[in-house]
């Protein structure tokens, strides 16, 4: 990102402010809690790694709106699922994009189009440091990338780049969820220093009485001396002290330190703006299994990171018929689809093929034409002919079946014989 800007930016583009947001100027009234600098925080490391392995580590499916199928051998699913580009591979593509959108609040890649298809062919990963938005127009927005060690700057209109944002109050600039954790950071961090404080004091922890009256400067010249005198020893070792003074260590008041080392409201704080399960940074959880808190993590929670991501790539990697016919999924079935016994119920009751079911449960179709055929049992009958059946029931003396209902058997062909 240029630091010097023309005069024709626009009043709209407060491109100063842009610098201190993304961590290219330091902003020493915001301290350490978003852009990379969050990172040494481990609960906002941990939480920020989680959230940021699940929206890659699930494959992106393209879904035919009218059969509601996966369109298979898309060029765009090789883009999003296996390489991103030359030089990066999808997860990590997108797994970069979610911790600079989750840091900063915004993430761009620019789309390399085929010059013969206008097809998109490339994604150019972008750090927040290297693009600029030119948002005076906001119905016209325009990115400026500008790679590293390099004097060229790119320029494409908003069609050509992808910009994840998960919060935003405008439609154009996101806003990091980690400006939301000032204070519960800052209390975490108050609390760890204060910790460090008191296993580095040592010795500073006491009181050494002097006899008789001293003034200011000789109170300050014998403390000195003391500590001076007290230089290299280690833990354990004996102090020494003359008739003239008197040493008594201070009693330390051990509920605060296991106060500051157990709080976990800043860390279940951080949790719950980063939409994680509190049990992923050591917080206790419900009492539900594992299985079930990450099944309503993958439900309930990544929605909020997924919903936006989708809109964006339909917005920008399909032509206006394409999004007529097509939407973008985040296919998690693996974990979420049906469970054996449920689809297992589904086909029995009509609702699904035997090869939607696999569908539907994470499972690859067979290729055999019957499992595409809904199958039925033979113990019902439509409502409608309820009152007929009834009838025929009687006439043939109980027999259940008969080939009208479509519940019939292969010896149910005769007519029930009368006297």
């Amino acid at each position: 990102m240029p630091f010097f800007r023309s005069a024709d930016q626009g009043e709209g583009s407060d491109w100063a402010r842009q610098l201190l947001d993304s961590g290219v100027l330091p902003s020493y009234s915001r301290g350490s809690y978003i852009g990379i600098s969050a990172l040494k925080n481990s609960d906002v490391l941990t939480a920020v790694s989680h959230v940021a392995n699940n929206v890659a580590r699930f494959p992106y499916a393209i879904i035919d709106e009218k059969t509601g199928t996966i369109v298979q051998g898309n060029e765009l699913d090789y883009l999003l699922n296996k390489k991103a580009n030359t030089a990066m591979d999808s997860y990590h593509w997108k797994f970069a994009m979610t911790v600079n959108t989750i840091l900063t609040g915004d993430s761009y890649t620019r789309i390399v189009r085929d010059p013969l298809t206008d097809k998109p062919a490339l994604l150019e990963f972008y750090l927040p440091s290297q693009t600029y938005v030119d948002d005076s127009h906001a119905d016209a927005l325009i990115y400026e990338f500008t790679p590293n060690n390099s004097n060229k700057t790119i320029v494409e209109p908003a069609a050509n780049v992808i910009h994840w944002k998960f919060f935003s109050y405008d439609g154009v600039h996101g806003r990091s969820p980690l400006l939301s954790l000032r204070d519960e950071i800052g209390l975490q961090e108050s609390g760890i220093q204060t910790l460090k404080r008191f296993f580095k004091s040592g010795l500073k922890g006491s009181i050494l009485n002097a006899k008789g009256k001293l003034s200011r400067e000789a109170r300050k010249k014998m403390r000195e001396d003391f500590e001076f005198a007290q230089e290299g020893s280690s833990g354990g070792s004996p102090i020494v002290v003359d008739e003239t003074m008197e040493y008594k260590p201070l009693e330390v008041d051990t509920n605060v330190l296991q106060l500051i080392n157990s709080n976990n409201y800043s860390t279940a704080q951080i949790a719950k703006a980063l939409h994680v399960p509190a049990y992923k940074l050591a917080v206790n959880s419900p009492n539900q299994s594992i299985q079930q808190l990450n099944e309503d993590f993958i439900k309930s929670d990544l929605p909020y990171y997924f919903a936006p991501i989708t809109a964006e790539l339909q917005l920008k990697l399909f032509d206006d018929l394409e999004r007529h016919q097509w939407r973008f999924e985040v296919d998690s079935r693996q974990e979420t689809g049906l469970t054996v016994d449920d689809a297992k119920k589904a086909v029995e009751g009509g609702l699904l093929t035997p090869n939607q079911a696999l569908i539907e449960s994470g499972r690859v179709p067979v290729d055999n034409p019957d499992m595409d055929r809904y199958q039925s049992n033979l113990n019902t009958v439509f409502m409608d002919k309820k009152e007929e059946y009834q009838a025929m029931k009687a006439a043939k003396g109980g027999d259940m079946n008969d080939n009208r209902f479509g519940n019939a058997t292969d010896n149910d062909d005769a007519q029930p014989k009368t006297d």
